[in-house]
């Protein structure tokens, strides 16, 4: 099911992207996308492979993908980058609740090497996108 889910979503995204008034993305980079309305809005996400786990969020207006209400780039968990401060991030699936994105990930520490999986979120406002969230054991090193 989650691949059928894939699959329109990928469509969509290029179908509804191509009169939208936000920046030109690269259909043969996306890695991962979603699109779902949410109070009132239509929320979409999009990841892109290569070297970058970074998740795009948009708020839109209408079904269209037009009338971008908020776009936020999220590349990183607290004040750490997941660039630089981590040796490899991964998410490994997103989905959509009342009113945020439902992420579960995976990293990497860069000393040691140190793997903590768990459950993130990132909040959404009917105008607003929140910073990624997580609930890792040993989470207060990353805020």
């Amino acid at each position: 099911m989650q691949g059928i889910a894939a699959v329109l979503a990928g469509l969509m995204l290029m179908v509804f992207s191509a009169g939208a008034s936000t920046p030109p993305i690269d259909y043969e980079k996306v890695r991962m996308a979603g699109v779902q309305r949410m109070m009132g809005h239509w929320v979409r996400y999009i990841m892109l492979s290569g070297d970058s786990p970074c998740i795009t969020v948009q708020i839109f207006k209408s079904a269209n993908m037009e009338g971008l209400v908020h776009q936020k780039k999220i590349c990183s968990l607290g004040k750490m980058s997941f660039h630089d401060d981590f040796a490899f991030v991964d998410v490994r699936t997103i989905e959509f609740e009342q009113d945020q994105l439902s992420l579960e990930m995976v990293f990497f520490g860069l000393r040691g090497g140190a793997r903590e999986e768990g459950k993130c979120s990132i909040a959404i406002g009917t105008s607003s996108i929140g910073d990624l969230e997580c609930s890792l054991e040993y989470g207060s090193e990353y805020h």
